[in-house]
């Protein structure tokens, strides 16, 4: 054969030298290669394209399940704020009504300490008219003894 040459003591196989006259086996061998790597990139392309649309669909689904999940975070949060809203109005209405409960103890109170104030004011003019007497009658009774005494 005359495709195989020797070089510094090794053999190395070259392409034909001879455009036409390529050996019917070659041929076959090449055309089933090709087959076989069509076969091959044909299975792998539609395996790959098998996978892309398996994961679109994935990714379909997750994306439904994510906007499922939003919708259910949304009601979630509309209900809390819904619950939210009655808590301060109860709270508010409670601290209003506490307020005015204070308000009318505090008057209440303010009453009953001028009240206070003014029978104490009382009572300390009663004692200082009792205290006057006292001593109106202590002299009196000093006069009496004198006088009683002096007889």
């Amino acid at each position: 054969d005359d495709r195989l040459r020797g070089s510094g003591g090794s053999l190395a196989l070259l392409p034909p030298t001879h455009s036409s006259g390529t050996d019917p086996n070659t041929r076959s061998a090449m055309a089933d290669s090709q087959l076989q790597m069509a076969t091959g990139l044909k299975g792998k392309l539609a395996s790959l394209e098998d996978f892309i649309s398996m994961q679109n669909e994935e990714l379909a689904a997750q994306r439904q399940e994510i906007e499922s999940l939003r919708g259910d975070k949304s009601n979630i949060e509309q209900h809390y704020q819904g619950q939210l809203q009655e808590l301060k109005k109860t709270m508010v209405s409670d601290v209003q009504r506490m307020q005015e409960e204070v308000k009318k103890h505090f008057q209440q109170q303010k009453a009953e300490n001028s009240r206070l104030q003014q029978q104490i004011t009382t009572l300390k003019g009663e004692k200082t008219s009792l205290q006057q007497q006292i001593l109106g009658l202590q002299r009196r009774i000093q006069e009496i003894e004198e006088h009683i005494g002096v007889d």
